[in-house]
């Protein structure tokens, strides 16, 4: 796509699972991020957050998250990927592509920008990039400037599931011992992960388990798990942490407790750069 005038004003919006974060963009500047919630996944509902969040009705958008353009097949550049135009409730979209996988299954929507702004600010990042969300995790493996295979993990809902009928909030204060030492049993037993979140959660009905150290027991039996897990991607790796601000000192105590030498970068300023650039790649 053409680059803009300096003086245009656009939208850089990203979609992750129903929240969408926007920023107005003009020459080089761009205003403080706003989030709405969608009331549900539906495109009525995009094209409605959209036009509370353009500054006029020409303003065009480049929306990051969608599936409006077509999925890119890894191996694939995220630096390079191409916004298209696409039609939706009258307005004028730019959809960047996610990435989706074959074997195993998977797409990377929302993190697409996160991913892609990580890289063009880090053009010889070869490693993995892990991207933590509130609904899906990516762990994506990086090399030559290209995401040559991801696994991913759902380790946000399935917290929130569990700790929601044992009135525990899934996010917040948390017992970093507490985390570290159950990070380290679920990534030895991970066989045990069931039985040991059902102790917890009887744990905390009774009253015998304090909030913050359930939260991070909570967070350190699913990220044993997941650890466990993506062992290939960040065994021997360089990693980096690209993870929402409730979740980044959760995964960044479980990598810790590992040993394990992260980069961690602003997931906000990752999610803007990616967009920026995308529109403008000069």
């Amino acid at each position: 796509m053409q680059p803009p005038d300096s003086g245009t004003s656009w939208l850089a919006a990203n979609l992750d699972g129903n929240m969408l974060t926007a920023w107005s963009v003009t020459g080089g500047a761009a205003t403080p991020a706003q989030v709405l919630q969608l009331p549900d996944n539906s495109p009525a509902a995009l094209a409605e957050s959209l036009r509370q969040l353009r500054t006029g009705e020409q303003q065009p958008v480049l929306l990051g998250g969608s599936t409006l353009a077509p999925l890119q097949q890894v191996p694939a550049a995220p630096a390079r990927l191409a916004p298209a135009p696409v039609s939706q409730g009258g307005l004028n979209i730019h959809a960047l592509p996610g990435l989706a996988q074959s074997a195993p299954v998977g797409m990377i929507l929302g993190a697409t920008a996160r991913l892609r702004g990580f890289l063009q600010l880090n053009p010889d990042w070869d490693g993995v990039v892990c991207l933590p969300g509130s609904t899906v995790t990516h762990w994506v493996q990086i090399s030559a400037k290209e995401a040559v295979s991801f696994q991913s993990a759902l380790t946000g809902q399935l917290a929130a599931a569990i700790a929601q009928p044992i009135l525990l909030e899934s996010v917040g204060g948390f017992t970093k011992t507490a985390l570290a030492e159950a990070a380290a049993d679920s990534v030895a037993k991970p066989e045990l992960l069931a039985g040991r979140l059902a102790a917890l959660q009887a744990g905390v009905s009774l009253g015998q388990i304090p909030a913050e150290t359930a939260r991070g027991r909570l967070w350190g039996l699913l990220l044993g798990a997941e650890l466990a897990a993506a062992r290939p991607y960040w065994l021997g790796q360089n990693l980096a942490l690209v993870a929402e601000a409730p979740l980044q000192p959760l995964y960044a105590a479980a990598l810790e407790a590992q040993g394990l030498p992260v980069t961690t970068a602003d997931p906000l300023r990752m999610t803007l750069e990616g967009l920026r650039r995308a529109w403008s790649p000069a």
